[in-house]
């Protein structure tokens, strides 16, 4: 005996799930969540830069269209990839360095703690003007002046998460005779990962805003990044030029958060969707 397939049968299979309908409204909402602060952002900029000549505060407009200036003498790219090479080796030495130096940290406290606290204590300006007495006008100076700031947050987070590793889960190892290799791959090092999460997201910020200090002091030498060409900018009086290097760095910022920060704190956390 043969099915009968009803027309009405046929309409409603091609309707949408009320589940998909909701999905979508979900990610809607969420999305227009986190536009909201961007745009209000912008309102109150512009509204600013209503009331304010244009030497003093420029509009989004204007910034924008230097941006796009800048990008087509070449100037921007040049800049640009300039200081992305100092952030990515100052940010490498820094996760490396800084977490070996976390491990001393937990370990030998009492000789550890009072050198991270002289490293952050000296001024970043101080550290930027001594690079350049012992490296000159050179790229090093610039990495070196990012390293000695970036690297103490890296150190205290993961010494911060070496004392939280659960006490139980180091005994029930021990229990079963596990050697260092397993204790550390399968309990430190995730009980470490959202404090190098934490860690690599404020390290990675203060890399990108330590960059554009050491490269105003280095110069045009240390390769023409972002930061001179700022410092050029409000040297020779181009007011939206400065700005225009402040919104591209902002980006550039973000951008690295979201290529570099975001999948690892996702996959670092991939086992709550589990």
């Amino acid at each position: 005996m043969k099915a009968v397939l009803r027309p009405d049968s046929l309409a409603v299979s091609t309707l949408p799930k009320a589940g998909d309908a909701s999905s979508m409204s979900q990610y809607c909402k969420r999305f227009a969540i986190k536009l909201l602060p961007f745009l209000v952002l912008v309102v109150l900029w512009q509204a600013v830069a209503y009331t304010q000549p244009t030497y003093v505060f420029p509009s989004l407009g204007i910034i924008f269209r230097k941006i796009a200036a800048l990008g087509v003498d070449g100037v921007l790219w040049s800049a640009t990839l300039s200081t992305i090479q100092s952030v990515l080796i100052a940010a490498l030495i820094s996760l490396i360095a800084g977490t070996l130096i976390g491990f001393s940290l937990a370990k030998y406290e009492t000789f550890t703690a009072p050198l991270l606290n002289f490293a952050q204590t000296v001024p970043y300006v101080v550290w930027a003007l001594m690079s350049l007495i012992w490296f000159g006008l050179t790229k090093t100076s610039v990495v070196f002046t990012i390293v000695v700031a970036a690297f103490p947050l890296v150190s205290f987070n993961v010494a911060a998460g070496l004392k939280n590793v659960d006490p139980l889960l180091l005994g029930m190892a021990q229990s079963v005779r596990a050697n260092r290799f397993m204790v550390l791959r399968h309990i430190v090092l995730p009980s470490l990962t959202p404090y190098l999460v934490s860690a690599g997201r404020s390290m990675l910020g203060m890399c990108w805003k330590i960059c554009v200090l050491a490269e105003l002091f280095a110069g045009g030498a240390s390769g023409g990044g972002v930061g001179y060409n700022l410092y050029a900018a409000w040297e020779f009086s181009r007011p939206s030029e400065v700005f225009a290097w402040t919104v591209w760095l902002v980006f550039l910022m973000m951008v690295s958060d979201r290529l570099f920060i975001v999948p690892l704190e996702l996959f670092a956390t991939r086992w709550k969707k589990a």
